[in-house]
C-alpha cells in the first residue's frame, strides 16, 4: 500500500507488520483546517477534525485561535472551556471566527492540547509527526466570487470519510457544506473511490458485501439536501475501471443510487490489479439519470503505481467511446496534465465528439493545505496544491438549485471552468432559447455574445478569445481576440459565418499584476455546436 498516492487527510496509524513507522503515534490524528478564501460578509469556520479515538481515546483541553496579519497578532481566543472526552472513530467540530474588519491575507494559528494517559501535549495546526505544523493562510475576499444569478460555482470531484483506507482519509460531508459556503460555493460532488465505498463500516480491510458505507453515503447526501434550499450536494462514485488497454482508470459516475464495484487499484488484494468492470461495462452499468465524466484524464501516472496497480491514462479511443458525457481536464492546478487534457479534449471536439469538460481538485479534505504521506511511514508532505475549491466548475441551472437540476446541466455541458473569472457564452442562430454551451443552434451566420465578469481579486481581464472549429479539421481558429487590460467586465458580440458543422467556445485570462496571488487566472467555457441551415 505504500506505493498509493494519499491526495488527502494523512492516515498515520497504518503500517505494514514489523516495518518501523515514524509517523505512527498512540494518539488520535487531529488537523484543523479552514477555507483557503472567504467570502466577504462571511465568518471564518475553524474545522478541528479527530480521527481515530476509538483506538486512543484521548481529551482536547485546550484550543486556542491566533489571527495574525503582518506579523501581527490581531487577534487571540480561546475556544475551549470545558475538556472534551474524544472516543469516536470521527470527531468534528467547527468554530466560527469574526473577522470583520480584516482583509486580504491572514494567518491561522490553531494551537490545541491534548492529554492521554496522563500526559499532555501541545500541537499547532495538525498532531502529525515531520509536518510543518505551520499557520493556515486564509485570503479574506473585498468582492464576492464573480458569477451570473443562474451560474452555481463548484467542486465536482471532491472526496469524504467515506473514503478512508490505508494512507488516507476524508472531510466528513456535513463540516464540507459549512466551509464550501463560506468559500462562496454552491455544491459540490462527494466521489469517493469504489474500492473505499465497499469496505466493512469498522475496517478497511474487509469488504462489507451488503455495502453499508454506500448506502449510509446515500442516506447522508438525501438529508443534507432535504435541509438546505440554497446548497446542493451531488452523489457520485469514483469507479476503478479498465481502459482498452486493460489498465485501471478513474470514472466519475454523478447522480448514481447503484453502487458499481470497481476494486483493481486499491491494493486490496495483492498482485491482482484487474479491475471487475471495463469502461464499457461501466456505461452500461450506470443508469439513465446519471452522467459519466473520465476523471484526471491525461494525469500522468507514476511507475511504482502503472506496476504494481495497473493504472493507466484515458485513450482518446476511450474517451470516444458512446454516452461518455465528459472529461476533467482541470484537476487542482493548470499546469502540464491540464495542457495535456486541453489539447486532447479539443482534438475529440474536432472529431465531431460532443464532450464536455470540467475542472475539479479531486480534494480529500483539504481545505486549505495539502497533506499527504511523503516518504512511506517516514514523513508527511505538504502542498498548496489540490485544494477544495480552487478549481471550480460553474453550472449554468436556472433560478432554482437541486441535486437534479445540476445533473441536467451537467449532461448538457451547460457549464464553464475558473479558478477565477466567469463568463456566459451565447450564440443564436435557429436553435434553442437561450442558446447557452451545450446547446446546438442553427444559420449561416451565428451571433456569438460573451459577457465576461471578474473582480481585483483575480485581476483585469487581458485576453478574450472566441475560438470556432470545424468538424473534421485539424485545428481550430480564432475569429476574434482581444488583449489588453479591459477592467473587470466586458461585453463582446461577435459574428460567426460558417457553412459547415462546426462549434464555438472561449477562453478568458486576466494579468498577474494586482491579482490576490500574483497570477493570471482562467475561464474556459464549454462549446456552442453549430450546423448549417437545412
Amino acid at each position: 500500500m505504500w506505493f498509493l498516492p494519499a491526495l488527502l487527510y494523512a492516515e498515520t496509524h497504518y503500517r505494514f507488520p514489523y516495518f518501523f513507522s515514524l509517523l505512527k503515534k498512540h494518539e488520535p490524528e487531529v488537523i484543523a483546517d479552514t477555507p483557503h478564501r472567504l467570502e466577504p460578509g462571511r465568518q471564518l469556520p475553524v474545522l478541528i477534525l479527530i480521527k481515530d479515538a476509538h483506538l486512543y481515546p484521548a481529551r482536547l483541553t485546550q484550543v486556542f485561535i491566533d489571527i495574525c496579519q503582518s506579523n501581527r497578532v490581531v487577534k487571540h481566543l480561546e475556544h475551549l472551556k470545558n475538556p472534551i472526552e474524544l472516543r469516536d472513530r470521527f470527531v468534528w467540530h467547527i468554530i466560527s471566527l469574526d473577522v470583520s474588519g480584516l482583509d486580504g491575507w491572514i494567518d491561522v494559528d490553531v494551537s490545541f492540547t491534548l492529554e492521554r494517559g496522563g500526559k499532555s501535549k501541545t500541537y499547532h495546526n495538525d498532531n502529525h509527526r515531520t509536518s510543518s505544523h505551520k499557520p493556515l493562510k486564509v485570503f479574506l475576499a473585498k468582492d464576492p466570487l464573480p458569477r451570473f444569478s443562474d451560474l452555481y460555482l463548484g467542486d465536482p470531484h471532491t472526496h469524504s470519510n467515506f473514503t478512508d483506507d490505508q494512507v488516507e482519509f476524508g472531510v466528513p460531508i456535513t463540516p464540507a457544506v459549512s466551509l464550501a459556503r463560506a468559500m462562496g460555493l454552491s455544491y459540490f460532488c462527494v466521489t469517493d473511490h469504489s474500492y473505499d465505498l465497499d469496505d466493512h463500516p469498522e475496517s478497511y480491510l474487509v469488504n462489507d458485501p451488503a455495502l453499508s458505507k454506500w448506502k449510509a453515503f446515500q442516506t447522508e447526501v438525501d438529508r443534507l439536501n432535504s435541509e438546505s434550499e440554497d446548497f446542493v450536494v451531488v452523489r457520485g462514485e469514483e469507479v476503478s475501471c479498465r481502459n482498452g488497454e486493460a489498465e485501471n482508470v478513474h470514472f466519475l459516475i454523478l447522480g448514481q443510487r447503484e453502487f458499481i464495484h470497481g476494486s483493481g487499484d486499491g491494493a486490496e488484494r495483492w498482485l491482482r490489479t484487474r479491475s471487475e468492470h471495463s469502461i464499457e461495462d461501466v456505461l452500461r452499468l450506470r443508469t439513465t439519470n446519471s452522467v459519466a465524466f473520465a476523471a484526471h484524464a491525461e494525469e500522468p501516472v507514476p511507475f511504482l503505481q502503472r506496476l504494481l496497480l495497473g493504472r493507466g491514462i484515458w485513450n482518446e479511443s476511450d474517451l470516444g467511446l458512446d454516452n461518455i458525457t465528459g472529461m476533467q481536464i482541470i484537476n487542482g492546478r493548470l499546469d502540464k496534465s491540464f495542457q495535456e487534457g486541453y489539447r486532447a479534449w479539443t482534438r475529440l471536439l474536432l472529431r465531431g465528439k460532443k464532450l464536455s469538460a470540467i475542472a475539479g481538485n479531486d480534494a480529500h479534505g483539504n481545505f486549505n493545505r495539502f497533506r499527504q504521506i511523503g516518504i512511506p511511514f517516514i514523513s508527511i508532505k505538504e502542498s498548496s496544491d489540490q485544494i477544495f475549491g480552487k478549481m471550480r466548475t460553474g453550472i449554468f441551472a436556472g433560478d432554482r438549485v437541486s441535486e437534479r437540476s445540476m445533473l441536467d446541466a451537467l449532461g448538457k455541458g451547460t457549464m464553464i471552468m475558473t479558478d477565477g473569472p466567469v463568463a456566459r457564452l451565447l450564440a443564436r442562430g435557429a436553435g434553442v432559447d437561450p442558446p447557452h454551451a451545450g446547446n446546438i443552434v442553427q444559420g449561416e451566420t451565428i451571433a456569438v455574445d460573451v459577457e465576461v465578469m471578474s473582480t481585483p481579486e483575480f485581476g483585469e481581464i487581458s485576453s478574450l478569445k472566441v475560438i470556432v472549429g470545424r468538424t473534421g479539421e485539424n485545428s481550430e481558429r480564432t475569429a476574434f481576440r482581444f488583449d489588453g487590460n479591459q477592467g473587470f467586465s466586458l461585453h463582446k458580440q461577435v459574428s460567426v459565418k460558417q457553412s459547415a458543422s462546426s462549434y464555438v467556445r472561449v477562453e478568458i485570462w486576466t494579468s498577474a499584476p494586482g491579482s490576490f496571488d500574483g497570477r493570471p487566472h482562467l475561464c474556459l467555457t464549454n462549446p456552442i455546436w453549430m450546423y448549417p441551415p437545412r
